[in-house]
C-alpha cells in the first residue's frame, strides 16, 4: 500500500525534483502572501482554526517541542535558487518564525531537504535528511540524521538509506519520526515511486509504507527492526510511558496498539463507518488522527495496491472514555495532526478545497497540493 504525497510544482519551478523526499513541492495558493507583523507571537488570522503559515509552496509535518514552547515543521522555500526544504520554528501560538534552517545537509550548492523533524526530551533533534544536485530526480544521499541541539546544521547521519530490516522489505525513505525513548527512534520505513502524467506535468511521488520501524541509536551501524504485522503502515505514535506503540494500516478504520514488552497487538480504537484512519498521534490520554475524506485504494503500475490520500477530517479521541470529537471545518482537508505535549492544542497540515465551476449548476472539487499549518484548540 502507499500514501500519495501532497505534492506538486509551483509555477516556474524546475520540472525535475527530488521525487522521493522533496514531497512538499507545491502549487501556489490563490491567496496572496500576507505575513503577520514582524516579531509577533500571534497568528495573522485569529479565526479558528488559526492559519499559522502563508507559504506559496508547502509547509508540513508539524511537531511540538517537548515543553510546548515552539512548533517545528518543514517549509519549502520558493525564493531560493536551490529549492531547499528547510526546518522552521514558530512560537506555540503562531506569528513570526523564530528560526529557519536551510542548506542541510549539502550546503548552498546542493538541493537539500529536512523532513519530519522531532525533538526528544533531552533536546536532541532527529529528522529525515536528503541532498543532491540541482534539478536531480532523486537525492544522492538520504537517511535518518541526529543533532545534539535544535540546530540541524550540527547533525550527523545515523542511518543511511536504503537498508532491509530483518523480516521486512527494503526501505528507501521514512516519515513520521518519533522518539520512543532517549536512545530509540520509531518511524514508518517506506519505498517510493515517482512519475509524471505527461511530458510537461510535475513529478508526483507515492510513498509506500513498508513497516513501523525501530532504530537503536545506542548501537552505531545497527540494522533497524521492523514491527511484525505493520507492512502497510500509514501512521505511528508512542503512547505515554513508551510501553506501547499505536499504528494504522492502509484501508483500515482501526488503530492498533503494539505492546513492546510482549510483542502482541490489539485493537485500540475503531472509527468504523467514519472511514479509513491514518496519521495517528498521541499525547497523554488523547489520540488524534485523520479519518475519512479523500482516501482510496487503487492499482499502481510499480507499487501494486496503493492508498491515495489527499487528506481527511481530524478526530480527537479520549483513550480513557472512548469519546470521539470531530474537528470538522469545511473548506479544507487535513493531514499529519500533532497534539501539543499537554494535549490542549493541535497543529495540522491544511489543504484547501478548490471548487471549479464547469457549467452552470455543475462544479468540480479538487484539493490543493500545497498546504499550510493550522492551529486548533483541542476539545
Amino acid at each position: 500500500m502507499a500514501q500519495r504525497s501532497s505534492v506538486g510544482l509551483r509555477a516556474g519551478a524546475r520540472s525535475v525534483v527530488f521525487a522521493a523526499v522533496l514531497v512538499a513541492w507545491g502549487c501556489g495558493h490563490t491567496e496572496p502572501f500576507t505575513p503577520p507583523p514582524y516579531g509577533t507571537d500571534a497568528p495573522f488570522d485569529l479565526t479558528p482554526p488559526q492559519r499559522l503559515t502563508y507559504n506559496e509552496a508547502a509547509d508540513r509535518a508539524p511537531s511540538w517541542l517537548p515543553d510546548g514552547s515552539g512548533l517545528l515543521y518543514s517549509s519549502q522555500q520558493t525564493t531560493r535558487l536551490d529549492d531547499d526544504l528547510c526546518a522552521a520554528l514558530l512560537p506555540p501560538t503562531g506569528g513570526t518564525q523564530r528560526d529557519l534552517w536551510c542548506d542541510v545537509p549539502g550546503g548552498a550548492a546542493q538541493t537539500d531537504a529536512i523532513e519530519f523533524p522531532a525533538v526528544g526530551a533531552d533536546g536532541q533533534l532527529a529528522f529525515v535528511e536528503a541532498t543532491g544536485p540541482f534539478g536531480g530526480l532523486s537525492p544522492v544521499q538520504q537517511g535518518i540524521a541526529l543533532a545534539a541541539t535544535l540546530d540541524p546544521a550540527s547533525a550527523q547521519m545515523v542511518r543511511p538509506f536504503p537498508y532491509t530490516p530483518a523480516g521486512s522489505t527494503a526501505q528507501f525513505t521514512a516519515e513520521g519520526v518519533r522518539w520512543l525513548d532517549a536512545t530509540h527512534l520509531v518511524y514508518i520505513g517506506q519505498q517510493f515511486s515517482s512519475q509524471a502524467n505527461c511530458l510537461t506535468c510535475p513529478v508526483d511521488t507515492l510513498r509506500t509504507g513498508q513497516a513501523v520501524t525501530v532504530l537503536d541509536l545506542s548501537a552505531p551501524g545497527a540494522v533497524p527492526v521492523a514491527i511484525p504485522g505493520t507492512a502497510t503502515a500509514t501512521g505511528v505514535a508512542v503512547e505515554s510511558g513508551g510501553g506501547a506503540l499505536l499504528y494504522t494500516l492502509a484501508g483500515d478504520s482501526r488503530v492498533y496498539r503494539y505492546l513492546l514488552g510482549s510483542g502482541s497487538a490489539e485493537i485500540a480504537y475503531d472509527f468504523g463507518a467514519a472511514g479509513v484512519v491514518r496519521d495517528v498521534q498521541v499525547a497523554g490520554n488523547r489520540m488524534a488522527a485523520v479519518v475519512g475524506g479523500r482516501v482510496a485504494v487503487g492499482a499502481h503500475p510499480v507499487l501494486g495496491s496503493v492508498q491515495y490520500d489527499s487528506g481527511g477530517v481530524v478526530h480527537v479521541v479520549d483513550l480513557s472514555s472512548g469519546d470521539d470529537v470531530t474537528l470538522d471545518f469545511t473548506g479544507r482537508l487535513y493531514r499529519r495532526p500533532a497534539l501539543s505535549p499537554l494535549g490542549d492544542r493541535l497543529a495540522a497540515e491544511g489543504y484547501p478545497l478548490i471548487i471549479i465551476q464547469i457549467t452552470p449548476g455543475i462544479a468540480d472539487t479538487t484539493v490543493s497540493k500545497s498546504g499550510d499549518i493550522y492551529l486548533f484548540g483541542a476539545p
